[in-house]
């Protein structure tokens, strides 16, 4: 294209321009934006490098530049403002949490590791709840069951354990936390650090700050809360995978039984609840401590084999019936 047509073409333009009035100006906006979103921005740098490199390039159509961007302003103006409100803006979304729910079956026992880092051992027929990452404010578990914790220290956001009426609040430490929805009591043994125990909900007036060593023992229908200071080991080898039963009833005994080894234990004679039971069991299979229980005690064992159940093409679980020996 030669100088001079070019000089023509651009002396049109400007005598058009000057003549638009506003609503023009914003229509040819429109349609410079609508040739933004489609041009080859690649292309077009190529092509004006070219061109900027040819050594003849006529000042004259750089100073005829100048004034058509004057005339372009408007137009060019409302286009970047257009495509800068259009542009998807950048907003923060509300932190996303799910609810993790994890469940030990009978027989099974489990470590967990929670979002914070700190460890759970959960025991058998035992259901922990928590969110999925925990708040910004508490890390709040809920449990129902049995469960060993030990919680990862943070002085800004308390770890809250939750069952019933009870709560246990703590920054850092290990304890255990026993809640089976069946049984009347509810337990809480401290191995290390401190904790808050509080019985009703967030009420201070019933706050009770437990140390090392204590046991407490919250009564379900008296409402009350006992707490004793002693050797706890036999509380809380359990994670370990030891049973240590220490002057405990066969009813409890039979209890933890079932749990441990997803078994039924039926008492056929009830002079049997009357006995106690002190021995140590470390990983020993349901055979070892069946016969080890016959040998050292009055009791008559008997054992019946899982059955499919006809009906429903279940497995039963395993039965051990205790009698008294003759």
């Amino acid at each position: 294209m030669t100088d001079q047509s070019t000089h023509q073409r651009l002396r049109d333009l400007l005598s058009v321009r000057k003549n638009q009035d506003f609503e023009a100006q914003i229509a040819e906006a429109g349609m410079i934006v609508s040739e933004i979103e489609t041009i080859d921005s690649r292309k077009a740098f190529e092509q004006v490098e070219r061109r900027i490199q040819k050594q003849n390039t006529s000042i004259r159509f750089l100073n005829a530049l100048t004034r058509i961007a004057a005339i372009l302003f408007i137009p060019l103006l409302v286009a970047s403002v257009w495509l800068f409100y259009r542009q998807p803006k950048e907003t923060i979304a509300p932190l996303q949490f799910a609810m993790q729910e994890i469940t030990s079956p009978p027989g099974v026992r489990s470590q967990v590791v929670l979002p914070d880092g700190s460890n759970v051992w959960l025991n058998a027929e035992s259901t922990i709840k928590f969110k999925v990452p925990f708040d910004k404010s508490t890390r709040d578990v809920s449990l129902c069951g049995e469960a060993y914790f030990e919680v990862k220290k943070n002085q800004d956001v308390p770890f809250v354990v939750k069952s019933g009426k009870v709560q246990v609040k703590v920054l850092g430490t290990k304890f255990n936390y026993k809640a089976f929805a069946k049984e009347n009591n509810i337990e809480v043994v401290l191995a290390e650090g401190k904790v808050s125990l509080n019985t009703e909900g967030c009420a201070k007036g019933n706050e009770k700050i437990m140390n090392p060593g204590d046991r407490a023992v919250f009564d379900k229908t008296a409402n009350q809360t006992k707490i004793t200071n002693g050797k706890i080991d036999k509380y809380i080898a359990w994670h370990n995978g030891k049973m240590i039963f220490d002057e405990t009833p066969m009813p409890e005994v039979a209890t933890q039984l079932e749990r441990w080894y997803g078994i039924e234990v039926i008492i056929e004679d009830p002079r049997i609840n009357k006995y106690r039971i002190t021995t140590t069991f470390e990983n020993e299979s349901l055979h070892q401590v069946l016969e080890l229980l016959r040998l050292s005690s009055p009791i008559g064992i008997k054992y019946i084999a899982a059955t499919v159940d006809k009906t429903n093409k279940t497995l039963t679980n395993p039965k051990i019936i205790f009698t008294k020996k003759n």
